[in-house]
């Protein structure tokens, strides 16, 4: 039987190491001590439950995850590499490509939305990893990529397979649309720039191509844009 208490008061005694409970009942006081491993027992029943959320298998190189009850935030980095890439009708086959981090968010349906690209710096990722323009077409200066309205990505009811999703983006036709020779360090017209690297090595990306925009990893990942960080300063 449940009894309904008017009032229970609690005395801890430290030094001596006991704690005094008493039970208030109409004008009846009841008296009784008990361990402190059973008070803080006691407590632990009366806390809510922790709400956890289990990811499960995330893709390679996930670097970041962010859930809420609407969408989920990924960022993946893509190491340097090869790749299939076409411009206009031409196809370049194991096309070099420098290190960089995507950023995909896949909503409830297992749409993506809000595509972003940065080139990274070639190093295991970590926050202060720094950051670069990208050299090519359809990324706009805020790192959001045009997927161009002909284009229809796949559904990921589960976000596992969600890696090979960069592959594909960068696999779609390409055009001029937001190329911009100041963003390569050998100020090339799109055509010749991939004239001009396509048997070259990742690496050579580095010293002969990207420029620096002065950001890192975290603010891709944060979205801080304060002070147009990640905007080519003319």
């Amino acid at each position: 039987m449940n009894i309904l208490y008017d009032e229970i008061t609690v005395r801890i005694r430290p030094l001596e190491g006991t704690v005094i409970v008493e039970e208030h009942t109409g004008n009846a006081i009841s008296v009784k001590n008990i361990c402190p491993d059973d008070l803080l027992k006691c407590f632990e029943k009366g806390m809510k439950e922790t709400k956890s959320i289990s990811s499960g298998f995330l893709p390679d190189n996930c670097i970041s995850y962010e859930v809420s009850n609407l969408s989920k935030i990924l960022t993946l980095w893509i190491p340097p590499g090869h790749i299939d890439c076409i411009y206009h009708k031409t196809v370049y086959e194991r096309f070099p490509m420098p290190a960089m981090a995507f950023s995909i968010t896949v909503g409830s349906n297992g749409r993506t939305s809000a595509h972003r690209l940065t080139v990274i710096a070639d190093e295991p990722p970590t926050p202060k990893t720094p950051l670069y323009l990208y050299p090519f077409s359809n990324v706009y200066d805020d790192g959001g990529i045009c997927i161009g309205a002909a284009n229809v990505l796949p559904l990921y009811k589960n976000i596992r397979p969600l890696g090979t999703l960069p592959y594909h983006i960068l696999g779609l036709p390409n055009n001029d649309h937001q190329f911009a020779i100041r963003n390569n360090k050998q100020k090339l017209s799109y055509r010749d720039l991939l004239e001009h690297l396509k048997d070259k090595d990742p690496s050579y990306y580095y010293e002969h191509v990207l420029i620096p925009n002065g950001a890192v990893l975290q603010d891709f990942i944060s979205e801080d844009k304060k002070g147009g960080a990640f905007r080519y300063a003319a």
